[in-house]
């Protein structure tokens, strides 16, 4: 526990750190976790072990690059980039298939192109959050739905946890953690919200910002059992030891897979903050 609760204070000073540099720092950090993301699934399912396969999660990586950038410069030429850079991949994808086929099979190949898609399209819309107006502040939203529902679920879990959750994929999960990382992800947000008015001096909508920790307590959960699907299916615990008592990168930041993109979305339909 204290070298989780060590690796944990130390993780969230570097990301606020990275944060607040400027932004192309952010995008970089971005790209690069997605990077180690992929690999990280690549390592655990055995792709990383097959060059050309191992190879191919570049694509995903630049995908990742250039979606982010579609909301920053012309649309449409960033649109069009992204499609050639599937097109390319997927064209990738069969010449390995067919020249290569003894090796590379339609299973191996479905999986190596699923990974990259999933983590470079879900991770690339932290881009367009920090650029957006105040999106500082809405990126912290997000992380404080994210971790303080991580923490609700943990605790109450250990405390009260009887009715497990989903006891093949993640047997540590119980459906009173669920409710209880709901709960602490609206505190969490509420005490957020009450920190931007009354310290930082920052009109922010409170409903939304409850919604934004419902959502990310019950789509966090989603994310990290989907993850553990994956491991579970190939008999690892972890997917790397970057973070020690913590994991891989995936380990500590598969539950904001699915709430990034779910508070991008409600950032971009209220005023969530400013």
């Amino acid at each position: 526990m204290k070298t989780r609760l060590i690796t944990s204070a130390v993780g969230a000073a570097l990301f606020f750190v990275v944060l607040l540099t400027p932004p192309i720092v952010f995008q970089l950090a971005v790209i690069i976790v997605t990077g180690i993301a992929t690999y990280e699934i690549y390592s655990v399912t055995g792709i990383a072990k097959k060059l050309p396969l191992a190879l191919s999660g570049c694509f995903g990586i630049a995908l990742c690059a250039l979606l982010g950038c579609m909301h920053l410069n012309d649309r449409v030429v960033t649109y069009d980039m992204c499609l050639l850079c599937l097109s390319v991949y997927i064209g990738f994808m069969f010449c390995l298939m067919v020249f290569d086929h003894k090796n590379v099979k339609l299973a191996d190949a479905a999986i190596a192109f699923f990974v990259s898609i999933f983590v470079a399209v879900l991770f690339s819309y932290l881009i367009p959050m920090r650029e957006a107006e105040n999106g500082i502040l809405v990126i912290i939203a997000l992380f404080v739905g994210t971790w303080c529902g991580d923490s609700g679920a943990y605790f109450i879990g250990i405390r009260f946890g009887k009715h497990k959750m989903a006891p093949v994929l993640s047997p540590k999960k119980s459906w009173e953690g669920f409710f209880g990382g709901i709960l602490g992800s609206i505190v969490g947000e509420v005490i957020y919200s009450i920190i931007l008015n009354f310290v930082l001096k920052v009109p922010c909508n409170e409903l939304a910002l409850v919604l934004v920790g419902i959502g990310c307590a019950v789509l966090g959960p989603v994310s990290d059992i989907a993850t553990s699907a994956i491991k579970r299916e190939f008999g690892v615990k972890d997917y790397g030891t970057l973070f020690p008592g913590h994991g891989g990168i995936l380990d500590r930041f598969d539950s904001v897979l699915l709430t990034t993109p779910f508070v991008y979305f409600i950032s971009q339909i209220f005023n969530l903050v400013g």
